[in-house]
Parts: structure tokens; C-alpha cells; sequence
């Protein structure tokens, strides 16, 4: 009976923790008007996830939150800029590739092209979270990520749309535990590309100055 009240107990409070790291994405995200909010809450929500992957389990939460969330905001909201204004270029791209040029290998190129900014795009906050990189590094360095273990960026592909689907079909998801139920595997799969990176020393872990 113990032992049975030690995991609802344990359950619970990583469903709180949970839920709570979820609000406060939000609220940060709504404080910056969504975008400039959104960046640097998502730094922060992951730079949490990272603390709990290595295990350190008893991190203050909101304190590591608000701190990076600080301390991240210009550096995370310049490259965000960057990110948003590519992926609309690519957008309109692929619009006038549809309608006006017609071109299969055209398009084709294109559409390879947006997936891999799509990964590129999924591997940043890991990597900005785990790397310190001058601000335009870590465009190159998520870039150079996605082809480390091609397996395991096929594998974030797959993560990342069942957990939309997920939302998808239950909604009330979203309020509680969206984002960190995309970073923790998000950010478990970047660990294990990072493991292979610094196993041939070509980079050097980010010191971790926001706790």
C-alpha cells in the first residue's frame, strides 16, 4: 500500500510540474505579445526540460523559467525573427511554385528544402538550450544537426506529428501540457545527437548560467 501511495504521489507532482511549466509557456509567451513572447517562454520551457533530462529533478522551476526567459529574450527573439521571416519566404516560395511556374523538379527541390528548414527548426531550441553560440552559429549548428543521426531527425518527424495529432483530437491537451509534451522528446532526442557530438569533441556543453 506504501508503495502504491509513493507513485500516486510521485505521479503527482510530475503532473504538476508539468502543468505548471505548460501555464507559465503560456503566460511568458501572451506577456511578449505572442511573438515576441514565444521564443524566448519556448528557451525557457525547454532549458527546464533539459534540467529535468539531466536530472535535476529539484531545479526551482518558475525561478529557471524566469531567468532564462530574461536572460534569453534579445538572442532568442533575433533569431526567431530570422526563423519566422524565412519560413514565410519559403511559403510564398512554394505558393508561386504551385501556381505560376509549374515545374515538378522545381517544386520537388522545394519542398525538400522546407523539410529541412522544418528540422532545422525543431532542433534549435535544444540546441540553443544545450550550446552557448554566437547568435548566427547556431543557424549553422541546428542546420549541421539534422544529418548527425538521420534516424533520429526521421524519428523527431514522427514525434512531433503524433503529438499534433494528439492535441488535435484532444484539445483540452493543449491548456495543460502542449508544450512540454513536444519538448521532452524534443529535447531527449537532441541529448542523444548532442552525446554524439561531444564523443568526437567537436563542441563544448553550454555552461548553464540561468539557474
Amino acid at each position: 500500500m506504501n508503495w502504491v501511495w509513493e507513485q500516486f504521489q510521485t505521479k503527482g507532482e510530475w503532473l504538476f510540474k508539468f502543468i505548471l511549466l505548460n501555464l507559465m509557456w503560456i503566460v511568458f509567451t501572451l506577456l511578449g505579445g505572442v511573438i515576441f513572447g514565444f521564443f524566448p517562454a519556448t528557451v525557457s520551457l525547454f532549458s527546464v526540460i533539459r534540467k529535468w533530462i539531466k536530472g535535476e529533478q529539484d531545479v526551482n522551476t518558475a525561478q529557471h523559467f524566469i531567468t532564462t526567459y530574461k536572460n534569453s529574450f534579445i538572442q532568442s527573439n533575433i533569431l526567431g525573427l530570422i526563423i519566422l521571416a524565412t519560413g514565410v519566404f519559403l511559403a510564398v516560395d512554394l505558393y508561386v511554385s504551385q501556381k505560376m511556374i509549374g515545374n515538378l523538379i522545381i517544386h520537388l527541390l522545394l519542398l525538400f528544402i522546407i523539410l529541412l528548414f522544418s528540422l532545422s527548426v525543431l532542433f534549435f531550441f535544444p540546441t540553443f538550450v544545450h550550446y552557448e553560440l554566437n547568435t548566427f552559429s547556431y543557424i549553422r549548428q541546428t542546420f549541421f544537426m539534422i544529418f548527425i543521426r538521420p534516424l533520429y531527425s526521421l524519428a523527431l518527424i514522427g514525434i512531433f506529428c503524433v503529438i499534433v495529432t494528439a492535441l488535435y483530437i484532444f484539445p483540452v491537451l493543449t491548456v495543460f501540457f502542449a508544450g512540454p509534451m513536444m519538448a521532452y522528446p524534443m529535447m531527449w532526442i537532441g541529448n542523444k545527437v548532442f552525446g554524439a557530438l561531444e564523443n568526437h569533441k567537436q563542441h563544448t556543453p553550454k555552461k548553464m548560467t540561468y539557474s
